[in-house]
């Protein structure tokens, strides 16, 4: 593992010119290592891109105020002798940046922590064992640190690896928390990490219509033999309560936090006939496997997919399917 770090430390060193980029759907996870290595590739004078082809959740805007992020269409640049670093993004396909982008930069360098990742990049550092892609992100900076004879990270870094870890760790609540985890998040503190600011923001600002959305998908609550809970939001939802798809991701925690329930599932409507389906489970069922049975992937305890058929259909294959599991 140790050997990736040092080559992808190498390929920051040696290059000048970076794109940075996660998956679809961004996360805490997935913005938290993204702009933590943006800001260090600007502290080390590199010229880096941040190009992410969709909207940034609302209690995450607190973290990108002064960066411009740039759609792929934006990019009217030879890039042949860029970077792209992606970054938590466990298929190629869900790169969220234009395969123009993918095929034109001269070089992939993949950091993620999904299970389902099968090495898509020249260069890759994976290891599902830990806890989020921004604990890799902080592990490769610390022998960074150690390469340039100084730590790399400062406060506003700190604080983006920190969001990365709260959430993805379920504000540690989660069977992912290792160990190291704390020990990352102690030092991170002890440099400057903003632990309040991101506290406040990520689970103490959801907007009133964010409840009552929370409320309509409480009504299509369904409990399957005691072991598998469900609810939908249908597009129809989120409009009337003015809350976009990216922003109503929290509501899956929902499902799986009922007392017996060993998985839970969001079944969310995207667009008509297209469905994203969203895994939770608690103890035993690994729900990486069901997801990538649908085409999709992720954590043994958090994973998806995207599935085109009604709702319904949906539920009814899905949930099928979960049964087989338990």
């Amino acid at each position: 593992m140790l050997n990736n770090i040092n080559n992808i430390i190498k390929a920051i060193r040696e290059g000048n010119n970076f794109i940075v980029t996660s998956h679809y759907s961004p996360d805490g996870d997935n913005i938290g290592s993204t702009l933590s290595m943006y800001y260090t590739l600007k502290k080390l004078g590199k010229n880096v891109l941040y190009v992410l082809d969709d909207t940034i959740p609302v209690n995450l805007k607190f973290l990108v105020k002064d960066i411009k992020i740039l759609k792929s269409e934006e990019i009217d640049i030879d890039i042949n002798d860029y970077i792209l670093i992606s970054l938590d993004c466990g298929d190629a396909d869900r790169i969220c940046v234009s395969e123009h982008i993918k095929t034109s930069v001269n070089k992939l360098i993949c950091i993620d922590h999904h299970a389902s990742n099968d090495n898509f990049g020249d260069l890759n550092y994976i290891n599902p064992n830990e806890s989020s892609t921004c604990e890799l992100v902080y592990n490769l900076l610390k022998e960074f640190s150690k390469v340039v004879g100084e730590n790399i990270i400062d406060e506003t870094i700190a604080t983006c690896l920190y969001t990365g870890l709260l959430t993805d760790t379920g504000n540690f609540s989660y069977s992912n928390t290792n160990p190291s985890s704390y020990l990352m998040a102690y030092d991170l503190v002890c440099i400057g990490a903003k632990k309040d600011i991101i506290i406040q923001k990520i689970f103490q600002s959801n907007p009133y219509n964010y409840y009552k959305l929370l409320g309509e998908a409480l009504d299509t609550l369904d409990i399957v033999e005691g072991k598998v809970a469900s609810m939908m939001l249908t597009m129809d939802m989120l409009e009337r309560n003015k809350i976009s798809f990216n922003d109503a991701d929290g509501v899956t925690s929902y499902t799986r936090d009922i007392d017996g329930v060993e998985v839970g599932i969001l079944f969310k409507e995207k667009e008509l006939n297209e469905i994203k389906v969203s895994f939770r489970s608690k103890n035993y069922v690994n729900v990486s496997t069901i997801a990538q049975h649908f085409g999709g992937g992720g954590h043994v305890r958090a994973s998806g997919c995207t599935i085109k058929d009604t709702i319904e259909n949906v539920k009814k294959m899905v949930i099928d399917e979960v049964l087989k599991h338990i």
